[in-house]
């Protein structure tokens, strides 16, 4: 028997479900106090060289272009705010005794390390499809390549800022990235799946719910309805290969890659380029450009995976809601399906339910680690 990803918390002896909402208002709270403590970390500083004037101008830029790449300061703010989700979620999911920290990350209770490098192929194959469609238009081959100022324009910036913002964007972007990603297709499809019985209704609702909220949610940025369609597509066929693979590890890659190549682009500023106008806030086009994409991803990735042999599911079974002999009215088909409110007649074992109340994954002998149980179980030792 086996667990897919989407159903990963109910492996732990001492799931319920009420503790996702503990991790929730742990996140919560986690989350705007370090708003508060990163917008003191850069309000103070500005407000004590430019007084208020600064802080106007930095408030104004925030509401108008909170991820504009030709300003530094105002996308590393936006950017190290987005970041903090991650240790965020993961702690709110320890804190809230959901399990270790990896079972954000992969049916191995951990990072794949060797997926994630194997991933970096079909990355390899979607960064040259993606330069070819967004990129293309940036360069000229007439009298060798170089930018095509002709249709773009000057650079705006000047090169020590130029440096600065490819700098943050290359140190930053990856974790934010991650951060999302352990957020919507990790921390909220675990969530949902985990609430409903039936694994493949749970995990239909848990690609929906994710897939609209990511999409909401980036309405504040200002996108048109085919901006939010460009950014819903994405995260739905992201949400899809979380899924099938068992794990984030190749969604965070092309999330990374996806985002980096965007503000790269946009970070000379272009003159003849319009950073807010409509056209940048998405288009048919767009959208049609990132579905097409991401299906050819999501494909590269699945015969990556069926090459690897790659192991998509927790090695073991789910634990029962309740151990001893059932009583009398808990009986019947539902109470007994797997991931159901079911009883297990079988005694109570140490190493199933942590004295110290400490959360235990069914498998995990008594002294051992979940990740050294899960590596240990037959055919997964070896693989990705």
């Amino acid at each position: 028997m086996s667990v897919p990803y989407h159903r990963l918390p109910r492996v732990d002896a001492n799931w319920r479900w009420w503790r996702p909402l503990v991790a929730l208002a742990v996140f919560l709270g986690f989350y705007l106090a370090s708003q508060v403590v990163i917008a003191i970390a850069y309000f103070v500083p500005i407000g004590a060289q430019r007084g208020q004037a600064g802080l106007a101008d930095l408030t104004e830029k925030l509401s108008s272009g909170a991820l504009d790449p030709t300003d530094p300061l105002v996308l590393s703010l936006t950017l190290v705010s987005l970041v903090v989700l991650l240790p965020a979620i993961m702690l709110s999911t320890r804190i809230a005794g959901l399990g270790p920290y990896g079972l954000l990350s992969s049916v191995r209770t951990r990072i794949r390390w060797g997926w994630l490098g194997w991933c970096l192929l079909p990355l390899l194959v979607l960064a040259v499809v993606m330069f070819l469609f967004q990129g293309s238009g940036y360069l000229a081959t007439d009298g060798g390549l170089h930018w095509n100022t002709a249709e773009l324009g000057q650079s705006t910036v000047t090169l020590q800022t130029l440096t600065l913002t490819i700098l943050l964007v290359v140190l930053l972007v990856p974790f934010q990235a991650a951060a999302e990603e352990y957020l919507f297709r990790g921390f909220l499809m675990q969530t949902i799946g985990s609430w409903i019985p039936l694994r493949a209704g749970g995990a239909v609702v848990a690609v929906a719910v994710s897939t609209v909220l990511f999409a909401v949610l980036h309405v504040p940025n200002g996108y048109n309805i085919w901006g939010i369609l460009d950014v819903g597509s994405f995260g739905l066929v992201a949400a899809v290969i979380v899924l099938r693979t068992g794990g984030l590890e190749a969604t965070v890659l092309q999330h990374a890659l996806n985002n980096i190549m965007i503000f790269v682009l946009q970070a000379p500023g272009w003159s003849k380029v319009d950073l807010t106008g409509e056209g940048s806030q998405g288009t048919w086009q767009g959208f049609v450009v990132t579905l097409g994409t991401s299906l050819l991803y999501w494909g590269l990735v699945e015969l990556t995976a069926h090459w690897r042999k790659l192991d998509r599911r927790f090695p073991g079974p789910e634990a029962p809601r309740f151990r001893g002999d059932a009583p009398l009215w808990a009986g019947g088909r539902q109470w007994l399906r797997p991931g159901g409110a079911g009883w297990s007649t079988a005694p109570t074992r140490g190493d199933e339910t942590g004295a110290s109340g400490d959360p235990v994954l069914v498998g995990a002998g008594a002294g051992g680690s979940v990740a050294s149980a899960v590596d240990k179980s037959g055919g997964v030792g070896t693989r990705p």
